[in-house]
C-alpha cells in the first residue's frame, strides 16, 4: 500500500483519503477519531490489550525478554511513550521512531523457556506482528465507540475505522500477510478467528492479567528507594485505580478472552461500567484538549490550530485583481 506522511488534523495516507469524500459531519468525525488516539482516555480499556499475549508464541517472546517481568508498570510507559513520539512528533521523528519499531523488534528471536520452552518466535513474523497490530487498532477503536457520546451507524463505523487504520499503517509490514485489515467485518472476522485457532490460557496471560490489576510501582517515574515505603498503601491503591480499567475492558472483550478470564458480568459491573462511560464521554466532549490529550498530541494539536489561523489570512492568488 503506497502511502503518504500523515498527522493528525493533516491529509491521510493517499490509498486511504477519506476527506475527499465524505460531508461535513464525517470529516468532523475523522478530525475527531485522529485526536482520539492521543487521549490516555482510551486507555481505560487498555486491558484489551492482554490478548496479545494469549497467542502463545507472542507470549513466549515477551516472557523470554524479561522487560515485563523486571517491571510490568514500566514496561506499559514504556510503550506508551514509543507510540507518542511514533504518532505525534514532527515528520523527521515519526519516520526515525517508526523505523526503529521494526529495527529493535527485529532482535526479539529465539526459543521460549520454562512452559514455553519448545515455542519458537520471531517478533517479525507476519502472523505475530499483525496480531499485536491489530489489537492494538482494536483496543482504540472499540474505546472511541464507546467514549464518542452517541451510537454511530455502519458508515460511521467504518469512517472510525479506516481513519484509525490509516493512522496506524506505521504497523503494517511489507507483504500481503503483514497489512492490516481493510475494513470493520474483516477485522471482526480476522479476530474471531484467531480466537479460535490461537488464543489459550498460558502461565504468561496470568502474570500479566495478575499485574494489570494491581501493578507494581514504577521504577523509571518512582525512585527504588521509596518502594518499601509505599508497599504497605500501594496494592490497594492501585487495585482501587485499576478498577475501571478492568470492568471496561473486561465487559466489552471479545467473548473467548472472557472465557479465559473467567469473566462473569454482574449487575454492578455493568452500572459501573455504565457510570464509567458517562464519565469518560463527558470527559471527552467537554473537557479542553489541553487535559484530554497527553502532552505530545496536544502539542501537535495547538500547531495544527495556530497553522489554520494564520492560513486564514493569506490570499489565494498573487495575480492582479
Amino acid at each position: 500500500m503506497t502511502t503518504t506522511e500523515s498527522t493528525p488534523g493533516d491529509a491521510v495516507p493517499s490509498s486511504e483519503q477519506p476527506d475527499a469524500q465524505l460531508d461535513s459531519r464525517h470529516r468532523a468525525l475523522v478530525e475527531d477519531v485522529r485526536w482520539f488516539l492521543g487521549s490516555p482516555l482510551g486507555g481505560v480499556f487498555g486491558g484489551l490489550a492482554l490478548d496479545q499475549v494469549a497467542y502463545r508464541r507472542i507470549a513466549a517472546a515477551v516472557d523470554r525478554t524479561g522487560r515485563f517481568a523486571d517491571n510490568f508498570t514500566d514496561r506499559g510507559i514504556r510503550s506508551f511513550a514509543f507510540t507518542a513520539l511514533m504518532a505525534f512528533g514532527d515528520p523527521t521523528d515519526r519516520e526515525a521512531f517508526r523505523a526503529d519499531l521494526k529495527r529493535l523488534h527485529a532482535d526479539v528471536k529465539g526459543t521460549g523457556r520454562g512452559e514455553f520452552a519448545d515455542d519458537r518466535y520471531s517478533a517479525l513474523a507476519p502472523e505475530l506482528w499483525i496480531w499485536v497490530a491489530v489489537s492494538s487498532l482494536h483496543v482504540f477503536y472499540l474505546a472511541y465507540l464507546y467514549v464518542c457520546g452517541r451510537r454511530l451507524d455502519e458508515q460511521e463505523k467504518q469512517v472510525v475505522y479506516r481513519t484509525m487504520r490509516a493512522e496506524m499503517s506505521y504497523l503494517e509490514l511489507p507483504s500481503r500477510a503483514g497489512r492490516l485489515p481493510e475494513t470493520v467485518q474483516e477485522m471482526v472476522d480476522y479476530y474471531d478467528r484467531v480466537a479460535a485457532t490461537e488464543l489459550a490460557d498460558n502461565e504468561f496471560l496470568q502474570f500479566a492479567r495478575r499485574n494489570f490489576i494491581a501493578p507494581p510501582p514504577s521504577k523509571i517515574l518512582i525512585p527504588p528507594g521509596l518502594h518499601p515505603a509505599l508497599r504497605p498503601i500501594w496494592r490497594p491503591l492501585t487495585k482501587l485505580a485499576a478498577r475501571p480499567t478492568i470492568v471496561c475492558s473486561d465487559t466489552v472483550a471479545h467473548p473467548r478472552m472472557r472465557e479465559l478470564f473467567g469473566v462473569r458480568t454482574t449487575a454492578r459491573d455493568r452500572l459501573e461500567f455504565a457510570v464509567y462511560v458517562t464519565i469518560l464521554r463527558l470527559a471527552w466532549r467537554l473537557l479542553p484538549r489541553r487535559l484530554t490529550l497527553e502532552p505530545l498530541a496536544y502539542n501537535r494539536y495547538r500547531y495544527e490550530r495556530i497553522r489554520r489561523r494564520y492560513r486564514s489570512v493569506l490570499l489565494d492568488s498573487f495575480a492582479a485583481p
